[in-house]
């Protein structure tokens, strides 16, 4: 098998495991109050699972866990984006079916270019603005309802969401950790993430322990499936077909998303929500290609 095929398919896995979240969180999130954890107990569940196997992956391969007093601290500051971004994910799927919350989420491409633009003065080329204004229209699409109001809120909490992943893409690649092994940063990521919301777990009084069989099993897929599987194909894939084609394959995560909430969730699928696909992840294919002729130039 090639390395381009090899590629292309732990990209694919990985957008398709991604997409998989809504369906390993909310039977457990919003179900039976037997099996129901609070948000807080979920992410620490999947953060210290995932933490605890990269652990291991990283004692097979024999990888250093050494790192300096500035870079616990830059970790630290990434720990909380990305569990900002997680748990505004799963906070969403309250007030929007997860098919429409996790696309909101995928504009994380096109939040990071106007990021890029506002703050770090890159150029504004016609084809980005006219991606972003596409992508614009398009959470206005998916959020409008038959009834004719708009879920104000969840797209507000799924834009937060996708703004804490665009920042933390961001100040992964202008750190001091931006040359840190992979499965390194991820483990510390995690791991201190992990400690993060187990603390505010406690401090809210709302730690659960796992007690149902329904919770472990779920837990243990969205830890392996969601996060560590994920992780270690979108490295893969990144290596062999390179950062753009893997990023223009993470479409498939609100796809997956939107077919098993209408699959297996009994979600709809309207024509808002159609039409709003259409014009999301085209705008976000766009942007992505075009920062990658802009970084190539």
């Amino acid at each position: 098998m090639s390395p381009t095929l090899k590629g292309t398919i732990a990209g694919l896995v990985a957008a398709i495991c991604y997409g998989l979240i809504p369906l390993f969180t909310i039977p457990i999130k919003n179900g039976e109050a037997a099996n129901h954890l609070s948000d807080c107990s979920i992410m620490f569940y999947r953060f210290a699972l995932a933490t605890l196997i990269i652990a291991v992956l990283m004692l097979i391969t024999r990888r250093s866990f050494k790192i300096t007093r500035g870079e616990l601290v830059t970790l630290t500051y990434l720990a909380f984006l990305s569990d900002g971004s997680a748990l505004f994910l799963i906070d969403g799927y309250n007030y929007l079916s997860s098919g429409v919350a996790t696309t909101i989420h995928f504009m994380y491409p096109v939040v990071t270019t106007i990021m890029m633009m506002v703050f770090y003065n890159e150029a504004r080329k016609v084809s980005t603005l006219l991606a972003v204004l596409l992508a614009v229209v398009g959470v206005g699409v998916l959020s409008w309802q038959s009834n004719g109001q708009t879920s104000l809120h969840g797209v507000v909490i799924e834009l937060i969401s996708a703004c804490c992943y665009a920042f933390y893409l961001i100040r992964v690649n202008r750190s001091r950790v931006r040359n840190m092994d992979g499965m390194k940063l991820t483990f510390y990521v995690m791991g201190i993430g992990a400690l993060i919301f187990g603390a505010e777990a406690l401090r809210q009084d709302e730690f659960q322990l796992i007690t149902t069989g329904v919770q472990a099993s779920h837990l243990l897929l969205l830890g392996i499936v969601c996060t560590v599987v994920t992780n270690l194909c979108l490295v893969m894939a990144v290596q062999r077909i390179g950062s753009t084609m893997t990023a223009v394959l993470g479409a498939l995560e609100p796809l997956t998303a939107v077919a098993l909430g209408c699959l297996l969730m009994g979600e709809a699928i309207t024509l808002n929500v159609v039409l709003g696909i259409c014009l999301i992840i085209p705008s976000v294919i766009i942007i992505i290609f075009t920062r990658a002729k802009h970084a190539s130039a």
